[in-house]
């Protein structure tokens, strides 16, 4: 997971130093490289997810998931198609790290609703962290999936999913809480937009043990808040859909 560094961006960072710490960092160049690597280092162990461009995409298909070079352009030309569909021209495809977890990560991810505390006690299922993998995602609730009931929303899951002839091993579940907001806090650190967007709701696969589902949203000035979702039909709740080709499998 790697990012590259144009020269506006680095003109842009040493010209916000002082004369005297310009002149440090000519004196002993080796001290600033120890530190650029230690920096670096932590970057890349707390970035979880990374956006592909649709040949990164199909690459990373090729080469980490295994599939024939035509099998990985269908699949990324299929939701480019959904997304252009959507009225959405950004990227469709996120390389996305083991390991986050909705209590200890998102946090640190970006602006959420109080820093998350109040869920700290929560007790949950199907508390998944992310898995490394390539995800396909628009960051658009799925249309006409507002105000339908937790199993109208997997029907109609399923028919979007023909509908815009995606892969059939796509769209098979909602996502876990953790992975919605490693995805949605990525796409805001990347672009500045809230999603879901008209502080909406987006639904999850995670639990809450005492009933009730996760949902990921109203994602305003406040950061991106969980709240609980009884399962009905809520205006407010919708879903995305997700295509997840789980790496090492």
């Amino acid at each position: 997971m790697q990012r590259n560094a144009s020269y506006v961006s680095v003109a842009n960072a040493l010209a916000s130093l002082t004369e005297g710490e310009l002149s440090a960092i000519t004196e002993r160049p080796e001290r600033l490289k120890k530190f650029a690597g230690e920096l670096v280092a932590e970057i890349v162990q707390n970035t979880f997810v990374l956006h592909l461009s649709d040949v990164e995409a199909i690459a990373a298909l090729v080469s980490e998931k295994g599939y024939a070079s035509e099998k990985a352009q269908k699949i990324v030309a299929t939701w480019r198609k959904y997304a252009t569909a959507m009225g959405y021209n950004d990227p469709v495809a996120w390389r996305v790290k083991e390991g986050f977890m909705l209590k200890t990560h998102a946090p640190q991810a970006g602006p959420t609703y109080r820093n998350l505390q109040y869920l700290q006690d929560w007790e949950l299922k199907n508390d998944e962290s992310t898995k490394d993998s390539i995800v396909l995602w628009v960051p658009r609730l799925a249309e006409g999936s507002l105000g339908l009931k937790l199993e109208k929303m997997e029907e109609f899951r399923n028919e979007l999913r023909k509908r815009h002839e995606l892969p059939e091993s796509h769209c098979s579940s909602f996502g876990s809480i953790a992975l919605l907001f490693a995805l949605i806090l990525a796409h805001h650190q990347r672009t500045g937009e809230r999603v879901p967007l008209q502080a909406l709701y987006a639904a999850s696969d995670t639990l809450h043990v005492h009933g009730c589902r996760l949902v990921a949203g109203n994602f305003g000035e406040n950061g991106l808040n969980c709240d609980r979702w009884h399962e009905v039909g809520d205006v407010s709740v919708g879903f995305f859909l997700l295509g997840v080709e789980t790496l090492g499998t």
